[in-house]
This record gives structure tokens, sequence and C-alpha cells, in this order.
């Protein structure tokens, strides 16, 4: 019992405290270093996002691993650690998109009447269609390799559904042909096609949504 009250009390030999001393500087060494690689590794996964986004943007709508890893300067083997695919990749994208638009999807809406607000949100839509829309014909290129990117694709056309119900007056919304109407007009896939395949101005594309907006809102009915 002595001897067991004797080494709780005294403490370390001196031997033992010059180990430890030893120890604690060699942890002091590899904790800077461990810090450099982690951080290298996050501006090296980053760069990979951004490049992907970037070819997207300039109009690459399907680019390959090896595209991205000549652009952001780095090698193939590092592409696909920081990504075990190219699924994975987009996947990131998706959280970055997400983030941007997140702003624009509170933006307050002030009509005084739910016809008002209808019209006013073509607004918003336009500015987060224009800004996500290479983005999501990629998307669509990819849908059939990638469960996730099936899934975020029907996960936006829910979500723009629910926005426009939100505005709608209940006994409106229960008009299941005007609000399908509605939401066809008011759908990224339309602004897509103003946009590219008929090639008009964001301007031009906006006024035609509310031109066809404003006719549907003109014959509703409720149920």
């Amino acid at each position: 019992m002595e001897t067991m009250q004797e080494n709780f009390t005294k403490g370390p030999t001196q031997p033992e405290t010059a180990e430890a001393c030893g120890q604690a500087q060699d942890q002091a060494v590899e904790h800077p270093k461990l810090d450099g690689r982690l951080n290298r590794s996050v501006v090296t996964r980053n760069k990979i996002v951004e490049t992907l986004t970037t070819l997207i943007l300039e109009g690459q709508i399907s680019p390959t691993a090896e595209q991205v890893a000549l652009r952001a300067n780095v090698g193939l083997r590092t592409v696909f650690r920081h990504f075990d695919n190219m699924d994975a990749l987009y996947r990131e994208i998706s959280i970055d998109v997400d983030a941007q638009i997140k702003p624009l999807l509170q933006a307050r809406l002030d009509g005084q009447t739910w016809q008002e607000r209808v019209v006013q949100s073509i607004a918003v839509r336009s500015e987060i269609y224009d800004r996500t829309a290479a983005m999501h014909v990629a998307a669509q290129v990819h849908r059939h390799e990638s469960v996730y990117l099936t899934q975020n694709l029907m996960e936006s056309a829910r979500l723009q559904r629910d926005l426009l119900q939100r505005l709608l007056p209940p006994d409106v919304a229960h008009n299941k042909p005007f609000l399908d109407a509605l939401d066809l007009v008011l759908s990224f896939e339309s602004w897509i096609r103003l946009r590219r395949e008929q090639s008009l101005s964001a301007t031009e594309a906006t006024a035609v949504m509310e031109l066809t907006v404003k006719a549907l809102l003109a014959n509703v009915t409720t149920v």
C-alpha cells in the first residue's frame, strides 16, 4: 500500500519526464506538417471542383476526368484520390450550387395579390435558372449514369413545384391541370428551351414566361 502511495504522489522520475518532453516536442514538430498537408489537400480539392465548374460553364457539358486534371494542372490520380469517381465530383458541385441559390430562394415577394406574387417570382426563377442552367444540362446528360444525379433532378423539379404551390390559394392549387400547366411554363426545362434552342436573351425569355403565365392566370378557375 505504501509503495502504491509513493508512486502515485511523487510523480514521474527525471528520466520519465525527459522522455515525455521529447515526445511532446516530436508531436509539436509533426502537427505543422499534418496541418500543411491538410491545407494543401483542401486547396487541391477546391481547385478540382472549381475547374469542373468552369469547364461546364464554358460549354463543355460532359468534361472528362482527364480534361479536369489537365486544366487544374494536377495528375489524374490526384483527381480520383479526392473523388472516387466523376459522380462524387458532381455531388460536390451540387452542394456549391445549392449554396449559391439559397439566398435567391429566400427572396421576399411583396405583390399585393397572389397573382402578382406569381408573376414576380418569374424574375427570381430567371436569375436562378441562368446561373445554374449549364449545371442542369450537365446533370441531364449524366443522369443515366448516376442515381444521385437522377434523384437530384427529381428533387429540383419537386422543389420548383412546391415553391409555386406556396404562392397559390388552396382552391387554386387544387386545380391540378392549372397547376401542371403553370409548373411546366415556369420549369427549368422551359427556360433552357427558350435560352438555348430559341436563342432568346434572358430579358426576352423572362418576357415570354411572363406573357404565358399572365394568360394562364387570366383563365384560372377554382375547384
